[in-house]
Formats: structure tokens, C-alpha cells, sequence
């Protein structure tokens, strides 16, 4: 059996970014946090910590690091309800949610949390298309997603559709679009990516344009409360939730270049599979706010 202490110590190197913050962390000596993973990595027989900068955990270190985050919660929600609870024990819920939600509909999912005074979120913001990817590797316990399938050892609700419209201004439009969008004038005209993972743009144009490039003559903004300050300006166009559109179209003068085809994008909520009454509470939220702010299909 692995003793808890070094699988605290694992985790404290991963989750501070080195071995000397981990002691911090912890309250103990660098050679101690040192010693307490390689008596890990004697008894699993395996690397479980690339000694990088910061360090990097191996394939079986984030099996073992999913495995003591899970115990952590349920401690952490045991201390909460006992007599031995104090505020600095309560649960730290560790999510991923894609940076359209996080600037749109999920900004109500974090106030409500916060309002029940239960836990503290940790959120990591990253695209849709590969928030899963720290779900997989145990870094976070929840995610928003596009994979539909269950993860392994997870559960999946599926939350809406997220519609997305390719704007510009008006002057924008009339500018690089005056005789309308075809392959050639998209590729050419300048557009706004939120990063090289980002593939809304080409979802859209693929619709249409069988020669299309979106990253062709293309900024690259990871901020997705940017983008209708940006396309307002001018200069650029880019992809917006529907969301941001409606919001700001009178106020910015902007247009809907989408043709009539927006791109609709499925959300789904991936949670471990864990009796944890906070994602439980969690969840419900995320639910019923995603009922008022997506498109349900199907």
C-alpha cells in the first residue's frame, strides 16, 4: 500500500510547480518531499516524476495522482460536515471549461457556487476541443467539453448546443466582403483565432469553401472577452457565441456573415464517477444554468 503522505508529497510537486514549493507547501524539507517519491517510485517500480522545470508527471504518476485527488475531496467534504471542519478545509473543486462559456453562461454557474459558501473552484480555462485532455490526465474533476463519449471512470450529462456566428462590422464587411465571401476573400481577409486549437473558423468555412484557410492572415487572441472589443474596432473578424453577438450588435454596428449556418457545437459535463456531494451540487447547477443559455438539440 502507498503510504498518503507520499502520495500528498506527488501531488504537491505537480500541483507547485517544483520540489522546493512542494516542502513550502507542505511544511517540510526539499529532501523530504525528495525522499517521500522515490520511496513511491521504489514501491510502484516505475518514474512517477520527470525531474524537468517544472516537473512533469509520467503516465503512471497521473494515475496515481488522479487516485489520491479523489480521496482528497471526499476527505475534504468528510472534515466539512464533522466537527473538525474549518474554513480552510473545505473542498477545492478543480475544473476545465472552454473560454466561450467561461465569458458567457458559466460566469452565472461560479456566482451561484460561490453564493452556497460550500468549496472553492479552481478553474483552468482552455478550448472546448481539448478541455478533456486534462480530464483524462487527472488534473481536474470536471470539465466542459465537445467529446460526447464518458471517460474513463466519469460521468457525462449533456448540457446544449453553443451556436457561433461569423461577424465582422459593417464597414469590416463592405471593406473585405463587397462582393461576397467565397474561398479567396476569406482566406485573405484578416480574422482572429483564440489559439492554434481553436477550429471554429474552419468548422464554418468548411460549409462552404472546399480552399479555405482561417489561420491565413490571422491574429491569435486567448481571450475570449476580447473578441467583440476587437471586431468592433474594424480591422478584423473573427467567430462569436451567440450569445456575445446579440449583445453587442446595436452597440457595435455589427453583422452576421455566417450565411445562415451558424456552427452549433455540442457541450457536455464530464465529472468523475465519485459519491461527492459538491459535484453533485455542482452539477445541478451547471444543468440548470446551461437550460437557460443553450440550445437544446435533439
Amino acid at each position: 500500500m502507498f503510504e498518503y503522505r507520499n502520495l500528498e508529497a506527488l501531488a504537491a510537486v505537480i500541483e507547485e510547480q517544483g520540489f522546493e514549493k512542494a516542502g513550502e507547501a507542505l511544511h517540510i524539507t526539499q529532501s523530504a518531499v525528495t525522499q517521500r517519491i522515490r520511496q513511491l517510485e521504489e514501491l510502484s517500480g516505475q518514474v512517477l516524476v520527470l525531474r524537468t522545470q517544472p516537473p512533469t508527471v509520467t503516465d503512471a504518476g497521473k494515475v496515481m495522482l488522479e487516485h489520491f485527488r479523489k480521496v482528497r475531496v471526499l476527505e475534504q467534504e468528510f472534515l466539512q460536515r464533522s466537527s473538525l471542519a474549518n474554513a480552510h478545509q473545505k473542498p477545492v473543486l478543480a475544473l476545465a471549461v472552454n473560454a466561450d462559456s467561461l465569458a458567457t453562461w458559466f460566469s452565472s454557474v461560479a456566482g451561484l457556487y460561490f453564493s452556497q459558501n460550500r468549496g472553492y473552484l479552481d478553474i483552468r480555462c482552455t478550448d472546448q476541443d481539448v478541455t478533456h485532455t486534462l480530464m483524462t490526465s487527472g488534473e481536474v474533476m470536471g470539465c466542459i467539453s465537445s467529446m460526447k463519449n464518458p471517460f474513463r471512470g466519469c460521468k457525462t450529462d449533456y448540457l446544449g448546443n453553443m451556436e457561433y456566428r461569423f461577424i465582422s462590422t459593417r464597414q469590416f464587411a463592405q471593406t473585405h466582403f463587397a462582393q461576397g465571401i467565397d474561398g479567396t476573400t476569406f482566406s485573405h481577409a484578416p480574422k482572429l483565432n483564440y489559439n492554434r486549437d481553436d477550429q471554429l473558423l474552419l468548422r464554418w468555412a468548411s460549409q462552404f469553401f472546399e480552399q479555405a484557410h482561417p489561420f491565413q492572415n490571422s491574429h491569435f487572441i486567448p481571450s475570449s472577452d476580447q473578441f467583440p472589443l476587437l471586431i468592433r474596432q474594424g480591422s478584423v473578424c473573427g467567430m462569436l457565441p451567440n450569445h456575445q453577438y446579440l449583445q453587442y450588435k446595436d452597440l457595435y454596428d455589427l453583422v452576421d456573415l455566417s450565411k445562415g449556418h451558424p456552427v452549433s457545437l455540442p457541450l457536455y459535463w464530464h465529472r468523475w464517477n465519485i459519491p461527492s456531494e459538491e459535484l453533485d451540487v455542482l452539477t445541478e447547477i451547471i444543468k440548470k444554468e446551461a437550460r437557460g443559455s443553450l440550445i437544446e438539440v435533439g
